[in-house]
């Protein structure tokens, strides 16, 4: 084998993965892109059903009974800890 043949031969092995891997970008450059616009089409679609839908309101106003009752608990724990923390003081128990 002369040098200017082994020198073609590692030319042309260094060569096919370089094509190869430019093939494949493109193809992930091109082929992606449309595909994600095509899905980001889909879901802007689907959100505007989802905020068209008459539930909606339903659900801000479910979250907001949720809040107020929360707020409830709250006081309700508030006092009842107010409550233990005077009658361990009361009786000289060490509660914790």
């Amino acid at each position: 084998m002369t040098a200017q043949t082994e020198h073609r031969l590692k030319m042309a092995l260094w060569a096919i993965p370089l094509i190869f891997s430019a093939g494949s970008f493109y193809a992930v450059a091109t082929v992606g892109g449309a595909d994600t616009a095509e899905r980001v089409e889909q879901i802007e679609d689907g959100l505007k059903i989802h905020t068209a839908l008459k539930a909606h309101p339903v659900t801000e106003e479910r979250i907001n009974t949720i809040m107020i009752e929360q707020r409830a608990i709250r006081d309700v724990q508030s006092v009842q800890s107010s409550n233990i923390s005077a009658i361990c003081q009361a009786t000289g128990a060490r509660c914790k």
